[in-house]
């Protein structure tokens, strides 16, 4: 059986040469069948047959097995009489087999492997002749003949499939020898591979063209021989080459092969891969070797480039801290160096997945990632992948940003073979816009603060020019016209002080008069307040005093229908500010909440200790930083919109009927409070109530006892008191003088410093200087200096209509000085006067 499978015959398909052989068996016996049988262990299997119409039979029922069996050449002239077949099948059947010739097939150790044979289906009483035997015998061999060929034939192509393009062993036949050397010159001729043949024998070799064409060395110019191969070896590599070649031969190696650098014909060396096929004897023993000298020169220049700039790549993608990808779809496998493992918080060392960059991903960023993936991994689309995304550290849990760029690589029938790209932590950059967004946001905060800031400075502006407008209208009307109050006051002042009560109806005329002369007076007053020109005297203060002092005033103001409530700090920190005008604010901002309320409803006064921070300071223009005392006045009338608000401190702005207000009180509220270095605020809306906050400045320091005026009948001079009325004005003057002699002073006039300083001098007596501040040669300030330089004890009284900065600064007078505003009445000035000649 091992000998049958040695020759791979078995279940191949029909051969000519077989073929032929049968129907010469069938033509030389006459006979209708012929068979080349081989036997298996199984079965009989049919190489070639003619007149059976079948592959194979089963062993049981085979003729041949028994000729094998037997080892010799069997005829059976009639099966139906021979006790071995009688029974069988094959003989039985109708039609069946009744004569049988066969002669074995035989390998070359003599083992029988199968039968050539000739049946009949009538018997053969006569047999066969030695001819007819011989015949057989013949074709028997010619079989074995045909087997062994095609069995070296098999061998032959084995090995010559093995060696590839190294020369086959020798054939058996010529002409299939002369068919391998037609084929190894037609290949040398096309390589560009220098080949060579080596006969040891001769020391002779044989070199194709290409050893000219590539190296330069014509063949007709160099030694056929060994040792000029090993002459052109370079001198570093000789010796190695030299042991190599020679261990090769000298032992029982096949084939040899090495590197080398061979001298051109020019002086260059090339790099060479060198391969040889040893053909050794019937005893072993080399005596040829064919080969071909691989020129590397290119390819190692080549791969020394590519290195070179895989080198460069790396370094500069090093230096970029940019990392590359590769996605083995096919096979699912994940190629990340060292920087992209960092990307996911992975060390260098550990091995990584697809499912490490699934789960590396954050939650927020996976499906947006995943889908740039999946487009770039589709066929019929074939996205470019170009994602950032968050990861979220496998080890160390930190937060990075990740920039991915890629693409797919695809075969010819479309499938997606690999997606690689690159990738590049951006975490600082993300940080870094984080950074600039947040400074952008902070330059538009900045930007829009910087613009209301402009807005408020411009509001300011405008608000300052509308003051410093109103301030020169002041000042230039206030002089001359509280001079002329003055006159008007003062007339009707002296005039009613001489009407006896039975002329009552003059003494109306007169009242009414004075009331008129009294409105006027406070509206200039207001002018001057709201420009923060009018003189202040400041002391200080305890608004939880203050408020509910002026609560029965307050009640009778508002009247009945309007229940009035006030809310007071516990320990309320005391401010410094003019009593007088706070008190006006606070009744006047009081009767605006009355009109507020037509129908009634609640007036809130609340106190309270506030503190301005530097943030507070920076968004209201104006407001320094520090501690303020709070006077808040809350009503629960109609409201105001916020283009009232906007208006509310406007001067002559009224929202009240013609006749019913100047359009004054809250000018004058404003005024005041900026004067006195607070900071006034109103909030409103319709329907809503309104509330007004004035915020004073805290005072620090010792609390300084105000003076208090007397109260009772109207003080009067001593007739030994002189005073000096000193005024440019002949009717101001001629009131004053008749005034102070009327109060029981004696009285001297002056019309000018100059004449006041020389009465001065002539009267050393005189108690009291009460000039006119505002005069056309030397002001009332200067007078009074010279005249206390010439006379230190003298006691000074100042009176205006206007200061113009002469004993008023920034709206206080002056520490030390007295003053009172024109116009004023008999009373005010009697009170005055004593106060001053007794302090």
């Amino acid at each position: 059986m091992a000998s049958l499978g040695s020759y791979g015959i078995l279940d191949t398909p029909q051969e000519a040469d077989f073929d032929d052989i049968v129907r010469l068996a069938a033509e030389t016996f006459t006979a209708p069948i012929s068979v080349v049988n081989l036997v298996a262990s199984d079965r009989q299997w049919f190489k070639a047959e003619v007149g059976i119409g079948v592959g194979e039979l089963p062993l049981d029922v085979s003729i041949c097995a028994h000729a094998i069996l037997q080892n010799d050449f069997l005829v059976v002239s009639d099966t139906r009489e021979d006790a071995r077949f009688a029974c069988n099948p094959l003989v039985t059947a109708e039609g069946g087999l009744r004569f049988y010739a066969g002669a074995i097939l035989r390998d070359k150790a003599g083992l029988p492997i199968g039968t050539i044979c000739v049946l009949d289906r009538a018997p053969r009483p006569d047999g066969i002749t030695s001819y007819q035997r011989h015949v057989l015998e013949v074709l028997a061999r010619q079989v074995m003949a045909q087997l062994e060929l095609r069995k070296a034939l098999q061998a032959q192509a084995s090995r010559a499939e093995e060696l590839r393009v190294e020369v086959e062993q020798r054939a058996r036949v010529e002409k299939a020898l002369r068919a391998i050397r037609e084929r190894y010159r037609l290949v040398s001729r096309a390589t560009n591979d220098a080949i060579w043949d080596w006969d040891f024998t001769t020391d002779h070799v044989t070199w194709n063209q290409a050893l000219e064409a590539a190296h330069g060395h014509r063949l007709a110019d160099i030694e056929l021989t060994g040792e000029w191969w090993i002459a052109h070896i370079h001198p570093d590599d000789r010796d190695r080459v030299h042991h190599s070649i020679h261990g090769a031969i000298d032992g029982d190696a096949e084939s040899w092969s090495d590197e080398y650098r061979f001298c051109r014909f020019d002086g260059s060396y090339a790099a060479i891969l060198d391969r040889g096929h040893i053909i050794r004897d019937q005893e072993g023993k080399a005596v040829r070797m064919i080969g071909a000298m691989l020129d590397l020169t290119e390819q190692q220049r080549t791969r020394a480039e590519l290195m070179l700039n895989e080198e460069r790549l790396r370094l500069a993608t090093q230096a970029a801290e940019v990392g590359f990808w590769d996605v083995d779809v096919v096979h699912d496998i994940l190629i990340w160096p060292p920087i992209v493992k960092a990307m996911f918080g992975i060390s260098p060392d550990v091995p990584v997945s697809m499912a490490d960059y699934y789960s590396g991903l954050h939650p927020d960023d996976r499906e947006a990632t995943f889908e740039a993936y999946a487009a770039a991994a589709d066929p019929a689309r074939r996205a470019i992948y170009d994602v950032e995304y968050r990861t979220i550290g496998k080890e160390d849990q930190i937060e990075r940003w990740v920039a991915a760029k890629g693409r797919g690589v695809f075969d010819e029938s479309g499938q997606c073979l690999r997606v690689i790209g690159t990738a590049i932590d951006v975490t600082e950059r993300k940080r870094a816009e984080v950074r600039v967004l947040e400074l952008n946001e902070h330059l538009e905060r900045r930007v829009a603060q910087a613009i209301s800031e402009r807005e408020q400075v411009e509001e300011a502006l405008r608000q300052s020019q509308k003051m410093e407008a109103v301030g020169q209208l002041t000042g230039g009307i206030a002089h001359d016209f509280n001079n002329m109050l003055a006159v008007i006051v003062g007339s009707l002042d002296l005039l009613n002080r001489r009407l006896g009560d039975e002329d009552a109806r003059a003494k109306r005329y007169v009242d009414a008069a004075l009331e008129g002369a009294g409105r006027a007076a406070t509206l200039t007053q207001r002018l001057l307040a709201f420009s923060r020109q009018q003189p202040l005297n400041p002391e200080v203060l305890d608004a939880n005093k203050l408020v509910p002092g002026m609560s029965e005033l307050l009640i009778h103001s508002l009247g009945t229908d309007v229940r009035l409530e006030t809310v007071l700090a516990a320990g309320l920190w005391r401010t410094h500010a003019d009593r007088n005008q706070l008190e006006n604010v606070v009744l006047n901002l009081a009767v605006n909440a009355r009109d507020a309320m037509p129908e009634g409803g609640r007036l809130t006064i609340e106190t309270q200790n506030v503190h301005f921070d530097d943030r507070y300071a920076a968004a209201h223009l104006g407001v320094p930083p520090g501690h303020y005392v709070l006077i808040a006045i809350s009503d629960t009338g109609c409201g105001m919109p916020p283009e009232i608000i906007a208006k509310a401190f406007d001067p002559f702005f009224t929202t009240k009927q013609v006749g019913k207000g100047t359009g004054l009180g809250l000018s004058q509220v404003y005024g005041f409070v900026k004067q006195s270095g607070g900071h006034v605020k109103i909030y409103s809306e319709l329907g809503q109530g309104t509330t007004v906050k004035i915020y004073l400045p805290r005072f620090i320091g010792d609390e300084i006892e105000a003076e208090q005026l007397s109260n009772g009948d109207l003080p009067l001079g001593e007739e030994q008191e002189i005073i000096l009325v000193v005024e440019d004005e002949p009717a101001v003057r001629q009131f004053s003088v008749d005034a102070l002699t009327d109060l029981g002073y004696q009285v001297l006039e002056a019309d000018g410093a100059v004449a006041a300083l020389q009465l001065i001098d002539a009267h050393p007596e005189i108690a009291l200087l009460f000039t006119d501040i505002v005069m056309p040669d030397i002001n009332g300030r200067k007078l009074a200096d010279e005249a206390q330089r010439r006379r230190p004890e003298l006691k000074v009284l100042y009176t205006s209509g206007y200061t113009r900065n002469a004993v008023v600064h920034n709206g206080v007078i002056d520490p030390g000085l007295e003053l009172i505003g024109k116009p004023f009445t008999i009373e005010q000035l009697a009170t005055k006067v004593r106060n001053v000649l007794k302090s």
